[in-house]
């Protein structure tokens, strides 16, 4: 077969059931589908089509080329696709620096699904809470939760992360009562550190009756203890330290934990 453009042209022919209708689908003229069927059944060296007035027909040959060629086609579509994504393979090493436990949670779960997809792609994640010099440190990404204007660098948001405040049973049991947010200027407050300390908590609050929000923010400046590790944070409000703000991914990974026994690293 000298023209796999043929096959594709006739196989449109009869699935529109006419030359015009497969003319008007692939956008040529009318002409150009009569030439190239019959340059396939000049291949072939008989009829495939019987030409009635209003309608075609497949002879017992045409039919049989028909479900071949359907499945030909299929394969050297399949064929192409193959070799595309062969040549656009992602290859070589990637360097990602993230926060512990955004990388322990959202980053390391993707990880084996895009080895498999890319095989020739080599990763190192490395976990750090430290201010990095993107001009310096060698990563190709980095994740972190912060906004960042340096219009130098492209920047996309990744997901939403819900936050929740949180503290020991223990701790609760004795601190002072914890009704609202502006109750937590009465306790032990523990503050994260990103690329500066967080120097507040907002909360929002939405009235039952009226559906109107309420902001308020919280100072951090009286806290007793600040940290770029959300980890070292959440094993000091474990022991009975204070009230930490964290996202609930952690939270929950840690109420779980504790509920069999095991132990947080």
């Amino acid at each position: 077969m000298k023209s796999i453009e043929s096959l594709r042209y006739f196989i449109a022919t009869v699935k529109q059931g006419s030359f015009s209708a497969a003319a008007e689908q692939l956008n040529v003229a009318v002409s150009s589908i009569s030439r190239h069927v019959q340059q396939l059944e000049k291949e072939f060296n008989c009829p495939l089509l019987i030409r009635h007035t209003r309608r075609l027909s497949l002879t017992e040959t045409g039919q049989h080329v028909y479900h071949q060629g359907i499945a030909i086609c299929a394969q050297i579509d399949q064929l192409v696709d193959e070799i595309a994504l062969h040549q656009q393979r992602v290859q070589g090493h990637v360097k990602i620096s993230a926060p512990l436990w955004y990388g322990t949670h959202y980053i390391a779960p993707l990880l084996p699904a895009l080895q498999q997809q890319w095989p020739d792609l080599t990763i190192y994640l490395n976990y750090s809470d430290e201010e990095l010099d993107p001009y310096g440190a060698d990563y190709d990404i980095y994740v972190r939760i912060e906004d960042y204007s340096d219009s130098s660098f492209i920047a996309r948001p990744l997901q939403h992360i819900e936050y929740w405040t949180c503290a020991s049973a223990n701790y609760l049991a004795t601190a002072a009562p914890l009704h609202q947010p502006a109750d937590l200027e009465q306790h032990q407050l523990l503050a994260q550190h990103f690329r500066h300390i967080s120097t507040q908590w907002y909360f929002e609050q939405t009235q039952t009756q009226t559906e109107i929000k309420t902001k308020q923010k919280i100072e951090l400046n009286a806290a007793w203890l600040s940290s770029n590790s959300s980890l070292a944070l959440l094993e000091a409000a474990l022991q009975d330290g204070g009230i930490v703000l964290l996202p609930h991914h952690m939270v929950i990974a840690a109420i779980n934990e504790k509920k069999t026994g095991t132990s947080i690293k």
